[in-house]
């Protein structure tokens, strides 16, 4: 009697091991269906006055999908004014390029850009590419170039990417590089480990070519954006609730994409879970007992053998 009792006792404590009333562990449903249906949402969405009342030096940092929204429209509203766009590609290490000045067939040149970000240029010492976006390539080159040319027309061409070296596509197409889309955490592009940007992605957009289990948690998708001026200040991460998109139709929790974004998709703990996995700390010490008493006894036995 003594290890069903010892079992008895470790599956009381056991129910409730690893599930405190912080609304972390979740009901999951039998199928991704049920949990995108119109009923019951399935997890819980993000608590952020609790997240800052633990972390302050989060505030500011973490935020919703719909307080992005607001921000992004100040942003793109600033860059309309400006002129310029959102988002602007930056020559990353790797890229390879041509570049031609017209009626010129002598300085038409090939290069990928390496390590030190520079290369040399007919009467030029150094031109650096790396970190500059194609228009300040090209603006540079007829300036320095126009003290030996009369008006120089340069033309700049981006052949592959990082991410693309044996290809040839057209630019639209082609991916940006070292700030292509990265999707970590519970799944996985079907046929590379980043996504392309080419200006349009949107988060269903990603995750629409990813493989996501059934286990993953679709009320707290985070989008890691790191800002590379100031990191501390102005980077964020912005923590997405899809069932209120395909449930409820808030559309802003599909947020725009931006070039560098990791998105991140976190398990889905449910009490299954949890229960399997307290099941199995219970029966490894269950076992042992078992082990112990069975020792025990034959210990016994052979002693009153002997005797």
């Amino acid at each position: 009697m003594r290890p069903l009792a010892c079992l008895l006792a470790l599956l009381a404590a056991a129910s409730g091991c690893g599930t405190p009333p912080n609304q972390r562990v979740l009901t999951r449903t039998s199928t991704y269906m049920k949990a995108m249906s119109l009923g019951t949402p399935t997890g819980y969405p993000l608590d952020l006055p609790e997240l800052e009342s633990r972390f302050p030096e989060l505030k500011g940092i973490v935020i919703t999908a719909p307080m992005w929204i607001d921000e992004y429209e100040k942003l793109k509203k600033d860059a309309d004014l400006r002129g310029a766009p959102l988002y602007e590609y930056r020559l990353p290490y790797g890229a390879n390029l041509t570049i031609e000045v017209t009626g010129e067939s002598a300085l038409t040149r090939t290069y990928t850009v390496p390590p030190t970000g520079y290369v040399h240029y007919p009467y030029l010492e150094k031109l650096k590419l790396v970190g500059r976006t194609v228009d300040e390539v090209k603006a540079g080159l007829e300036r320095d170039l126009s003290l030996y040319i009369k008006k120089p027309e340069v033309l700049v061409h981006i052949n592959t990417t990082p991410y693309q070296p044996n290809i040839v596509q057209p630019f639209f197409q082609q991916s940006f590089g070292g700030a292509d889309i990265v999707v970590m955490g519970a799944s996985s592009t079907r046929f590379y480990s980043n996504v392309s940007f080419t200006g349009k992605e949107t988060l269903v957009g990603v995750l629409g070519i990813t493989n996501l289990p059934e286990n993953a948690e679709w009320r707290q998708i985070r989008i890691i954006r790191r800002d590379a001026k100031e990191p501390l200040r102005k980077s964020r991460v912005i923590v997405c609730d899809l069932w209120d998109y395909f449930a409820k139709a808030d559309v802003r929790q599909d947020i725009p994409l931006a070039p560098g974004d990791v998105v991140f998709v976190p398990v889905r703990w449910s009490t299954d879970d949890q229960f399997w996995e307290d099941w199995g700390y219970v029966k490894r010490i269950v076992d042992d007992m078992f082990f112990v008493d069975k020792f025990r006894d034959g210990l016994k036995k052979g002693g009153e053998l002997r005797n």
